[in-house]
């Protein structure tokens, strides 16, 4: 009884999930490419994932507006998109931060 209780609320957490985000997919990782209409990104389980822009997607750097043109190659992202009906992600939201500070070892 207490496996069935458990496993019940683990989907039920997973479909609210998935609900709050409208069904949308988080993919997070690495630009490798950035072209006029889309990105590709190198997710954190090293595949490699295109996704189209669209024109009513946000975009914010370091949690404020930004253009996509402002996005570089080897900045880590999170793109939530969906996939289209021709099976290819479309961005609604583009996210990513200020570059981590350089490191120096002391001498």
């Amino acid at each position: 009884m207490t496996h069935r209780l458990i496993t019940a609320l683990l989907a039920l957490a997973v479909a609210a999930t998935l609900f709050a985000h409208g069904g949308e997919e988080h993919i997070t990782g690495v630009v490798k490419a950035i072209a006029a209409d889309s990105v590709t990104v190198e997710t954190l389980k090293h595949e490699t994932v295109m996704v189209l822009f669209t024109p009513k997607m946000e975009v914010t750097k370091s949690k404020v507006a930004a253009k996509i043109t402002d996005l570089k190659v080897g900045d880590r992202v999170v793109i939530h998109a969906m996939k289209n009906k021709d099976g290819k992600y479309e961005a609604h939201e583009v996210a990513w931060g200020a570059a981590p500070a350089a490191t120096t070892a002391a001498h």
